[in-house]
Formats: C-alpha cells, structure tokens, sequence
C-alpha cells in the first residue's frame, strides 16, 4: 500500500476499516522513501490509524539497513498540530560532558488559523546539572530561551516578533531580545558568534501609527530598553515614550521628526532625552540630480550625582550627481548588460555644542565646529550574463578646531560566475602627531565565497577594526555627521575566518570553519562535520564537532532527521 511518499509491505496483513480508524494486523515495514530499499525502515507487528492523523504502533522497531538499532512495546505517531513527544536529546558538552533529555510539544491553532507551537525541554548532566528550555513559533514572533546550572548558571534569551489584531491593526506590540546571562554564560555558549557579540540587547514596546490623511503620518509609542555587556555586565535598562513623523514638501521633499524619553537606570539612575527634525530637497536640473538636507538633534541626560550632560549638532548637506548609462545587447529575449557611473560631489558641515561628561566620553576627539567635502563615484553593472557589480567610493577631509583628517569609505559587491564577494572599508587619517587624537585608523568587512560546480564551497571572510574609530568616516555613507555612537562602539580586533564545504562520497558532505586573531595569531574557533543525505530523502545524518577560545573542552553533535524535507526541484527550462 502507498501514500504519498509512505509505503507498508508485508506478506499476510489484515486490515479492517472501522467508522473512526483503520485496524491492521500482522507483521509489516513501514517506509518513508519512494526507493527500493531504505536505509531505515520501521517494522511493527499491528498498527490502528485514526481519521485525526494519528498513528498507534506495536512493537515498533527501527532498522538501520537489516540490522535492528532500537524497539518499543508502543509508540503513538502524532501530526504536527497535536501535543506530543519529542525525539530524546544527547549531546557532548565540552568539559560539561554529556546531557541527556527530552521534550513535548504543545501546538495550538490561532483565530486566524495559522499554526504556532511551544516546545519544552528538560535535560541532565550526567556531572550533576540540569538543562530546561522552551522554544516558541508562530507566524510573526520566534524565540527561544535556555537556562542550565552546572555549578554556576547560565541564560540564554533569542526571541523577536510582533502580534496585533484584526480590530485594532494600526496598533503593534514588537519586541526583539537577544541575551547571554550568568557566571558561565560566555563560557557555556558553544557558539564562537553567539558568544563574541559585545551587547546583551532587549526592547519591547507599543506602538500605535496615526495618519491626518493631508500626506502626514505619524507613530506613538512606549516601552522598555535594556542594554549591558554581554555575560556578566551591568544592565542599564528603563522606560521609553517616542513619537515620530514625517510627510511630503511639495513634489521633491520630505520632512520628518522624532523623538525620545528613557529613564535609564543601573548603577545610577539616568534621565535621557533625544529629539531629532530634518528637512531634504531633491530638484533636478537637467541632467543633473541635486539633494539638499537641514538637519539638527539634541540630546540630554541627567546622570544621578553628576551636572546635566547635553549635546546638539546642526547640519547642513548639499550634494549633486550626475548618471552615465551605457546599454550592451544581449541575447535575444535576454536583459542587455547596463553599467552606470556617477559621479558626485558633496559638502557638509555642522556645528555641535556640549557640555558634561555623558556624551563627551564617546567622541572626545571632536572639536565644536566640523566640515567636510568629499568627492566620490559610484559604478553598477546590471546583472545579466550570470554577472553583477555595484561599487561606489567616497574621499575628502574633515575640518574641524583640532585639525584636519582625511577621510575615506569604499564599498563593492558582486558576481561572476562562481565567484561573488563584497567589500566595505573605511579609514580616517589626522594631521595631528598623535594616532589616537586623530582617530587614525581602519575598519574592515570582506567576504568571498567560490560556489564551484562540483558544490564545492570555499569561503574567505575578514571582520574587525584593526584600529582607530572610524566614525567620521563612516559619516561619509549617510546621516548625520555626528552619528549616535552611544553604546556600539566595541573593542579593536580583527578575525580571519576560512571556512570549506565539500561532498566527499556516496552523498556524504564535509565541511570546516576557522577563525583566527590577526592581533595575538590565535586559533579562537575551529569546528567541522560530516554530513549525509539520502539521495531521494530517506534521512539525514550529521556528525560533527567544535572547539573555541574561552571554553574548555570539545563540543560534539550528532543530528538525525528521519524524514528530512526533500531538496527544491529545479524549475523547468
């Protein structure tokens, strides 16, 4: 008998078809792959399928080719929307050693229909510990959250999402959480890129969107923020009220404003206030496109003993770029091939005043008055023929009372055939003797991957700030001259990361990953797998294990998936 992709042999069945399910008797194999022989098949001795999608077995065992690996007296199959079971859990944690558990999943269906689920685990250590965690899904939110104890805790939050109703669908309530708490927090994290981020972050608010109907729309809303260093770091958090709007100056402007109050509170208790308005223009005289912008934001804050600390900057910004298009035919039916270049030049200046320590601890290095004239050219070739490529570079210098620097940012993306990469730098270079007065310095971002025909897979990525700030260059890509740097400014460091995905045989796969320190030549992460995939999708299997700097010990998984998702088809041509 077959259903779908699901078949049952046997030599001699009975099957009685009853008002509410179907009876079957005797012995039998149940298989989940259209090919001839399976590499895991499940026999049982009698199964009753109900109309609700659920399968009773007796005496299920599991075959991996002719040789039985696991037997039950009784297993109850459930569909996705009903509450079950889930798959037992074994991992090698490093120095931790081994944790073992299980799960249950609760689903349940939402007013609109739509499908969401909870899903909770309860593990072990096998030193002495314990491991619970849930996990939730729904069409607009996900989150998973984690706490274990081995002697010291550990915290580990992921979640983002939003939910609104039907009767009040201009009003939304968001959130987005991403933290790692407790003494072994970082230590514990097996992740090189989870446990590397600088910042716990958290925020969750309502919001409520307001139109006049005359081109003016607006947003209220209210909430809470946290922020620390994350691990261990002390949390500044407290209430937030924002509002914002923005519309239309006649045919080729746009104006918006907004603002913020948060009572930040931690070590000392921190009123903080933002407000920000801008105004932008774009006419076009012939040819030439032309982009002009006022903008001005004050910000206050209040910290708890100390005199107010502000800082308000006013900006103004013209620009004009002119665009040459040539077109190259193609094939016929086919996008010709267009490579743009514009050119463009651009002047900004702004004037900021200050006082207190809060604001000027971020940027100490920037005087009162600040100007800055760039020329840049920015270049695009279409993407046909396999091939893309969009790449633009600005250059120029900021004046400012402690001197002049120059400055630069350059960015490029593309691909070629197997080959695509993208590039993003910036560097400030100051006429004062002293590097760090300057803010001399460079950051960095590059990426290239070789996709190869055989699913080779080579990647080359290097991430980090070798030195200096680089904020007044990163100024040169947008906003104002004075960025709210407030919080984000991380330590210097700079990663080379090399990773390969190869298949090997008989649809195995391997793949590795390194990431090295420029700074001290460390080796701070290091990992790899091996990984198989039935060829029609009868089941997946993966094996692999990961090492990091800062904590002890070996990570080892093995993931197995029964019933794999089947790989897309490739589309007609």
């Amino acid at each position: 008998m077959t259903y779908d992709r699901f078949r049952i042999t046997g030599h001699k069945l009975a099957i009685t078809l009853g008002p509410n399910a179907v009876e079957m008797r005797g012995t039998a194999k149940l298989l989940h792959c259209p090919c001839k022989d399976p590499p895991v098949a499940l026999e049982i001795s009698g199964a009753r399928a109900t109309g609700q999608g659920e399968i009773e077995l007796r005496w299920p065992r599991l075959y991996v080719g002719a040789i039985p690996v696991f037997i039950l007296p009784w297993l109850l199959v459930r569909p996705a929307d009903r509450v079950g079971l889930l798959p037992p859990r074994f991992a090698m944690r490093g120095d931790d050693g081994a944790l073992l558990g299980a799960g249950a999943r609760l689903p349940w269906r939402g007013t609109d229909g739509r499908l969401r689920a909870v899903e909770l685990y309860a593990s072990g250590y096998v030193q002495g510990g314990v491991e619970l965690g849930a996990r939730i899904d729904g069409p607009t939110m996900t989150g998973r959250f984690t706490w274990d104890r081995l002697r010291q805790d550990r915290f580990v939050a992921d979640s983002h999402g939003f939910v609104r109703t039907d009767a009040r669908p201009d009003v939304r309530i968001a959130w987005d959480l991403d933290a790692i708490r407790g003494a072994r927090g970082l230590v514990a994290t097996p992740s090189l890129t989870a446990a590397a981020q600088p910042f716990d972050v958290g925020a969750a608010g309502v919001t409520m969107q307001v139109s006049s109907g005359r081109g003016v729309g607006a947003i209220l809303g209210t909430g809470l923020q946290a922020r620390a260093q994350r691990g261990e770091g002390p949390i500044v958090w407290g209430p937030t009220a924002f509002a914002g709007a923005s519309g239309a100056v006649g045919r080729r402007g746009s104006w918006e404003a907004n603002a913020a109050l948060a009572m930040l509170s931690g070590q000392t208790n921190t009123p903080y206030a933002r407000a920000e308005a801008g105004i932008e223009v774009t006419p076009r005289l012939g040819p030439l496109f032309t982009r002009a912008r006022l903008g001005t934001r004050a910000r206050f804050a209040g910290p708890e003993g100390a005199p107010m600390s502000w800082d308000a900057v006013a900006e103004a910004r013209g620009e004009a770029f002119v665009s040459f298009e040539r077109s190259f035919g193609g094939a016929k039916d086919a996008a010709p091939l267009v490579h743009r270049i514009t050119p463009r030049l651009e002047a900004r200046g702004a004037v900021t005043e200050g006082a207190g320590a809060f604001f000027q601890a971020i940027r100490p290095d920037l005087g009162p008055v600040l100007g800055l004239a760039a020329l840049g050219v920015s270049s695009s070739l279409g993407r046909a023929f396999g091939s893309s490529l969009e790449a633009e570079i600005k250059g120029g210098f900021v004046a400012t009372n402690t001197g002049l620097r120059a400055v630069g940012w350059a960015s490029a993306e593309g691909t070629s055939g197997i080959v695509s990469a993208r590039v993003e730098a910036i560097a400030s270079k100051g006429s004062v003797e002293s590097p760090e007065e300057a803010g001399d310095g460079v950051s960095a971002l590059a990426e290239l991957r070789l996709n190869l025909e055989d699913k080779t897979t080579v990647l080359v990525d290097v991430y980090g700030r070798a030195a200096g700030t680089g904020a007044i260059a990163r100024s040169l890509g947008g906003g104002l001259l004075l960025g709210d740097t407030i919080g984000i400014v991380a330590e210097r460091g700079l990663l080379l990361g090399l990773g390969y995905t190869r298949p090997l045989f008989a649809s195995v796969t391997g793949r590795i990953r390194a990431d090295t320190d420029f700074g001290t030549r460390a080796l701070v992460g290091f990992g790899g797998a091996l990984a198989y995939r039935h060829p029609d999708g009868c089941v997946a299997f993966e094996v692999g294990g990961s090492r990091r700097a800062g904590r002890p010990g070996t990570d080892v998984w093995v993931l197995v998936d029964l019933v794999p998702p089947l790989p897309p088809r490739p589309s007609p041509r």
